[in-house]
Order: structure tokens, then sequence, then C-alpha cells
């Protein structure tokens, strides 16, 4: 499964970091069938990790919220007809609050969107400017920012 970080860096001095185990193979590929797509390389790694990160604040500042990938389907699901908007979309996870880190299945050289819970379609998504690789080394780090480059 990869190679895996000794420990991911988080700051627990808010708040203790909350922790998932690994995500089953049959789950993935039943999150697959229903995406119609395969899930990212990179982030399927991070959640077949014997420990990852579901919640916690980075040093960095940022806080993540990162979705195994059943609540990931739950939390599209529960967009109800605002997901026809958003055709080919999987949800990382996000900031707790209203942004929301995605990726187009569609195309795997999209990268990682920042997209509101309100979004009413991918023209409304902004590009983080990192892979999904990217950000599961940034969120390893512990340096992680939501940084949006500018057009």
């Amino acid at each position: 499964m990869g190679q895996q970080p000794a420990q991911p860096v988080v700051d627990e001095s808010v708040e203790p970091a909350r922790w998932e185990t690994a995500v089953p193979d049959e789950v993935l590929a039943e999150v697959e069938r229903r995406c119609g797509h395969e899930l990212p390389s990179a982030w399927k790694a991070f959640v077949q990790r014997d420990r990852w990160v579901h919640r916690a604040w980075l040093p960095s500042g940022t806080y993540v919220w990162l979705d195994p990938p059943v609540e990931a389907l739950e939390r599209m699901d529960a967009w109800g007809e605002a997901l026809a908007l958003h055709p080919g979309i999987f949800v990382l996870g996000g900031d707790g609050s209203r942004d929301l880190w995605c990726v187009d299945l569609r195309d795997p050289d999209s990268g990682v969107l920042l997209t509101d819970i309100a979004s009413s379609g991918w023209d409304d998504a902004e590009p983080l400017g990192l892979s999904v690789e990217q950000l599961v080394e940034a969120i390893d780090a512990g340096t992680f920012v939501v940084d949006t480059p500018t057009a």
C-alpha cells in the first residue's frame, strides 16, 4: 500500500485529532462503482493506511476534516438535485465549515478543487493548485493551507 509517514503532523493544542483506520478494498470498490469512476490512486493509498487523519488542526493553522469514502458519498447524496450540477464530483473533505475540497473524477488531471456547500456548479469551483498527491503530502507534513491561485 505504499510508504506511510511515521506520524502525520497535527496540532492537538486546540482539540485532539480524530483518526480513521484503513478502508477495505471492497468498500473502495463499491464507492468507485457508485461514482462511476476510479478514485485518485493517491487518495486510495491515503485512506488505506492503518491510521489516517479524519479531523485535526495542522501546525499551518488549517483545520482539516477528511471524509472516509462512504461518508463522502453520504455528504454528496445530501446535496440532492444539486449533485447533478457537479458531474464527476468526489468530496475529499473540507474545513469543517462551508469549504469543500473535491476532485472531478472525469478528469484525473484536474487536481484538487475548492467549492462551497452551496455551489451552483463546477463554474464556482476554484483550483487549489495541488494534485491529490500533493494535498496528501502537505497534510502529512502539517503544511497544508488553502491558497487558491489568482487568475
